[in-house]
């Protein structure tokens, strides 16, 4: 039995996912239930406190045992003022004080933190990038989420909204974005962006092995692409190169911008593996400046989907240091 723990939630529009994490970041208890958008922002909160409370119940402990919330939040948010300001997939979420309403509920510490940083610190702090002091995390999903973090510490900026390196452009007028700019990182190598491109190049008429899955009404996706892509498939095997590529460039970039130890990369990309990782630090080889031996480690992250819990009762401990 542990005697004292602090919980991460995930705050998701379709569940919200939660752990309890002992002061190393192992991980006790998880939980997920279902997120009541329907109820608002109080029906979520309420629901949060049942997630947090529960998983303390699975741990034989009271309430007392809990050092601290941490949540990790689609943005924007102020960090400072511990609000949601307008999240995108939260319908009617503007302007909520998240970090109170948890806070005057369960009578504990309570740190709201961007979802892609509560990620990005979870691997800092209990995976890839345990023992170091600096690391810059890639999440390729839907899109491309980010983290930075600088001497043990999230990098938030002056505005809050450090880090959209997934809005970060590799390619001059290169494909339009929904953010407004056309060319950013994750239309080339998020894992959504990389199955849109395929789609897009079949519909053109190209050749491929995803033909008829493409024909037949069903979702490509990357895991689909990046098998097609090692078994010879010549248009998967262009793109996923340029995927690779461009990863490369935003590697070079992150060098030169903030000089981590480490770059992990993380989300539906990175799970092909070594197949991601050996192109990208191949084409990282090519790319980078030879003035002096100061690149980063390029990794592949080691918590998969429990980053971000993970991170955010890190965030939490953290806090209360």
């Amino acid at each position: 039995m542990t005697s004292q723990a602090a919980i991460g939630i995930d705050l998701g529009g379709t569940n919200l996912k939660g752990a309890a994490v002992d002061a190393d970041g192992g991980l006790l208890a998880q939980h997920a239930i279902p997120t009541d958008l329907p109820g608002g922002p109080e029906a979520v909160v309420a629901g949060m406190v049942d997630l947090a409370d529960g998983l303390l119940n699975r741990l034989s402990v009271s309430r007392q045992a809990l050092v601290g919330l941490g949540v990790g939040s689609p943005g924007p948010l102020s960090i400072r003022e511990g609000r949601i300001i307008d999240a995108a997939n939260l319908p009617g979420w503007k302007d909520v004080p998240l970090r109170e309403l948890l806070r005057s509920k369960l009578g504990a510490p309570v740190v709201l933190e961007n979802d892609g940083n509560a990620a990005a610190y979870g691997e800092f702090w209990a995976g890839a990038g345990r023992g170091g002091a600096d690391l810059v995390m890639l999440t390729l999903g839907t899109g491309v989420g980010a983290g930075v973090i600088i001497d043990g510490a999230v990098l938030h900026g002056h505005f809050e909204n450090a880090a959209e390196l997934g809005h970060t452009v590799v390619a001059v007028d290169g494909l339009p974005c929904a953010c407004g700019q056309r060319g950013c990182l994750e239309q080339y190598c998020s894992a959504a962006g990389m199955a849109r491109r395929v789609c897009s190049a079949i519909d053109d008429g190209e050749p491929c092995a995803l033909s008829e899955v493409a024909g037949s009404g069903r979702t490509i996706d990357a895991a689909q692409v990046a098998q097609a892509a090692r078994s010879g498939d010549r248009l998967c095997s262009r793109l996923w190169d340029d995927a690779c590529r461009h990863l490369a460039v935003a590697c070079v970039n992150i060098q030169h911008t903030f000089n981590p130890a480490c770059v992990v990369l993380g989300g539906g990309m990175a799970e092909a593996g070594s197949f991601l990782l050996d192109g990208v630090t191949a084409h990282f080889a090519k790319q980078r400046w030879h003035l002096h031996e100061d690149f980063p480690t390029i990794k592949l992250a080691e918590l998969g989907y429990d980053a971000g819990v993970i991170g955010a009762a890190g965030l939490a401990w953290r806090a209360m240091r």
